[in-house]
């Protein structure tokens, strides 16, 4: 069998224009092991930071005692009422900005005017410190519940807007035409055409916007003195100087973002760039 050499970076055995080849089925790569490992490894590290140092400073308290508090605040039913309420009030300004976010790019796509005119909310939006919008919110809804959501929605949709813009922006224009010749419906032509090239922006915005909404919202529930959530606990621990207290609700708000970061968006795009050949090394 003759083998081909690619032109300045092929290596001799190699033949051009062979497939990659896939890894075997229920066989984890290395790649996809490291990014479970090497989360863990860093999170670890901290944790040793804390374990090591948190005796070189007032008024930080020791692991131990932590520990020692940690069953009877995971077993109390007003932690996960607190914790219930934030992320009811993240998923639904969350879900609002994605969904004004996919129609912004989607009218920015469509049409040039539209564009000129709505990135420029969009570029308002990104400027905008989150704690300005914040105040600014909550002083518009008289902070009433209805502010919270709108605040994450709010500060979260540019990201949105902007990484599928990029999305579409990158996709090859002739399979668009490809698309339009045959009469492609939208779902269809957006499911097989424009979707693979902007899913990895999309899912890189909603992580960053993901990560942020879990910022705000503490933000939002402290500024708007709620009675109920995440923040408001913060904010209650802090004012009353429970420092073991502060530190428990640091490390479940930590776990509980990481976990729908790693194990939920993270595994969700995997599972949809499946298609992609892995990078080789």
């Amino acid at each position: 069998m003759t083998t081909l050499q690619d032109q300045g970076t092929g290596s001799p055995g190699e033949v051009r224009g062979a497939p990659a080849p896939r890894a075997r089925r229920g066989v984890p790569s290395r790649r996809s092991v490291a990014g479970v490992v090497l989360p863990i490894m860093s999170v670890g590290s901290l944790l040793l930071l804390w374990a090591l140092f948190y005796d070189s400073t007032r008024f930080l308290p020791s692991p131990g005692s932590v520990v020692d508090e940690a069953p009877e605040f995971l077993s109390d039913g007003e932690t996960w009422d607190d914790v219930y309420v934030s992320l009811r009030r993240l998923f639904l300004g969350l879900g609002a900005g994605v969904a004004i976010g996919v129609a912004f790019a989607t009218l920015m796509r469509a049409n040039d005017r539209l564009r000129h005119l709505l990135s420029v909310y969009v570029g308002i939006s990104l400027r905008v410190p989150s704690t300005i919008a914040a105040i600014m919110t909550l002083v518009a809804f008289k902070r009433a519940e209805f502010g919270y959501p709108a605040v994450i929605a709010f500060i979260t949709f540019p990201f949105v807007s902007v990484g599928l813009s990029d999305g579409l922006a990158s996709a090859d224009r002739r399979l668009d035409d490809m698309a339009r010749l045959y009469r492609f419906g939208p779902v269809t032509r957006f499911r097989h055409v424009l979707a693979p090239f902007a899913a990895p922006f999309i899912f890189g915005a909603l992580r960053n916007a993901h990560a942020l909404a879990w910022k705000v919202i503490v933000v939002v529930e402290i500024f708007g003195a709620a009675e109920q959530g995440i923040g408001s606990e913060f904010n209650f621990a802090f004012r009353s100087f429970l420092l073991v207290d502060l530190m428990l609700w640091l490390l479940l708000f930590m776990t509980i973002l990481l976990a729908l970061d790693y194990g939920a968006l993270r595994t969700i795009e995997r599972y949809v760039g499946r298609w992609r050949p892995a990078p080789r090394n």
